[in-house]
């Protein structure tokens, strides 16, 4: 392994003092625009790092940002790690992983382990969240961003997608291609995310006139599993031109419920999901869906986080991004009797 190249490699490169080029890297005044030009140029050059673990130890930092997710086999958290893994390699931070799998317990365990002095601060992707644990974040004091929560007032900065106009453009969609009969598949009902998709949905519906038909609304859970028998039994039963489902696990679900009962998607039956999970774009046909920016929610997570631990304050406490309806080959007109 190549010698770590250091400040004062950079420094005689450079033709500067090693303070001048510490003063650089850290983003101090006090140098000039041609020197700091050619500080950075020379540091390009050689393959400078900072030492990050110095600055920390130098500060009383781990260097290190906890991170619990709800689980680690989920695409769509993966999707998340991925943008928030991305942020801190490029701020020269380690991560620390864990997982709750849906245990508050767990969760609660896991936040007393990082809070110990482990980690400068601490991500929560989908979390349990109960009063107790957001008692225990509060009173250790430890920057905290919290992506997706089951309750959107949660006391504590956090990241959301704009869950209700997603859902609303996504049943757009289906009424403006004319369908009229189109059913629902609701998502896990502890969730505020849960409630306000079905208000888009249900909105949609009433803006154009049409009825939401109690029968074609199912509640199931977030995975395929579920999406195949609840489309299943709506197909069988009450045969819509049309299923909107609040995941894209409970789409692909449908879509192959679909199949299974001898309808070809979409010309018998439109399916659109919510999320946009890589599975969206490879499963045939290609799943119309509203995409959430997972990759863009850890990274802006994570910065948010970055800013926290640096003592600055957020302009918002609560940070929401927009949704965006990907059109692809799971949605068509309807059969004309």
């Amino acid at each position: 392994m190549a010698a770590r190249v250091t400040i004062a490699q950079v420094a005689e490169e450079a033709g500067v003092s090693a303070m001048t080029v510490s003063n650089v890297m850290n983003g101090k005044p006090g140098a000039s625009e041609e020197t700091r030009r050619r500080v950075l140029e020379v540091a390009t050059k050689l393959g400078y790092r900072p030492n990050i673990s110095a600055r920390n130890l130098k500060a009383g930092r781990s260097g290190l940002v906890g991170l619990i997710a709800l689980d680690l086999t989920s695409q769509y958290g993966l999707e998340i790690l991925r943008g928030v893994a991305h942020e801190l390699a490029d701020a020269e931070q380690e991560l620390l992983v864990n997982a709750s799998y849906h245990d508050a317990v767990r969760e609660q365990d896991r936040i007393q382990f990082l809070t110990r002095g482990l980690v400068d601060g601490v991500l929560l992707i989908a979390p349990v969240l109960e009063d107790q644990t957001v008692k225990l974040l509060h009173r250790q004091n430890l920057p905290c961003v919290i992506i997706d929560p089951r309750r959107l007032a949660v006391p504590l900065p956090r990241l959301t997608v704009d869950n209700y106009n997603g859902m609303r453009q996504g049943t757009q969609h289906l009424i403006d291609l004319g369908h009229t009969r189109i059913a629902y598949l609701r998502g896990e009902e502890d969730l505020e995310s849960t409630s306000l998709r079905y208000r888009g949905f249900e909105d949609a519906m009433r803006l154009a006139g049409l009825e939401v038909d109690p029968r074609l609304v199912a509640s199931c859970d977030f995975s395929y599993a579920s999406g195949f028998r609840t489309a299943t039994r709506l197909i069988t039963e009450h045969r819509p031109t049309a299923i909107v489902a609040g995941a894209d696990l409970m789409a692909l679900g449908a879509i192959d419920a679909a199949r299974a009962c001898g309808l070809e998607v979409p010309t018998a039956l439109s399916v659109v999901g919510f999320d946009d999970l890589p599975q969206a774009a490879q499963s045939f046909p290609g799943l119309t869906t509203v995409r959430q920016p997972l990759h863009d929610m850890g990274q802006k997570a994570a910065r948010a986080l970055l800013a926290l631990i640096d003592g600055q304050k957020l302009l918002m406490e609560h940070m929401e991004l927009d949704t965006e309806l990907v059109v692809r080959n799971s949605t068509a007109p309807p059969l004309r009797p």
